[in-house]
């Protein structure tokens, strides 16, 4: 029987280890920052509220965040067509591009480490990557 703990634990320690790893020169971005675009672009338009409880951090902190954004163009602000009183967070052109640019930077820093790997092992990591994509695919984890 698996450990499923000790699998989590393992995968969210291997996938800090892995963003440190990754030099940051030519990255515009703080990785709060990169969050927050690569966030947007999974669920769309967001409310302030939702996406400071899925940062697990406080309101004024993600506003902080996305004045900062919208001040580089990389988001906009919309009145939610539901509640006047709130804010919908929209991902601008420039921030689809922003995020693709800092992925491929990070990607590509990458490269010589993943060389080093044999074609099992890589298969393996891609392999990995897809059951990864079809748990986070479910969205939600069963209460």
């Amino acid at each position: 029987m698996d450990d499923l703990h000790q699998l989590g634990e393992d995968l969210i320690t291997t996938s800090a280890r892995m963003v440190r790893w990754t030099p940051t020169h030519g990255v515009r971005l703080s990785l709060a920052a990169a969050r927050i675009l690569a966030r947007l672009l999974d669920n769309g338009p967001t409310r302030i509220s939702y996406l400071a409880e899925q940062e697990h951090c406080s309101q004024p902190t993600i506003t902080n965040h996305i004045k900062r954004l919208e001040a580089a163009g990389l988001v906009e602000r919309a009145l939610d067509p539901h509640d006047a009183r709130a804010w919908r967070i929209t991902l601008t052109a420039a921030g689809h591009q922003e995020l693709a640019t800092m992925r491929r930077l990070l990607g590509a820093s990458l490269e010589p480490y993943l060389a080093h790997l044999s074609g099992r092992d890589r298969k393996a990591l891609r392999d990995g990557i897809e059951a990864m994509r079809r748990l986070m695919a479910l969205d939600r984890l069963p209460g």
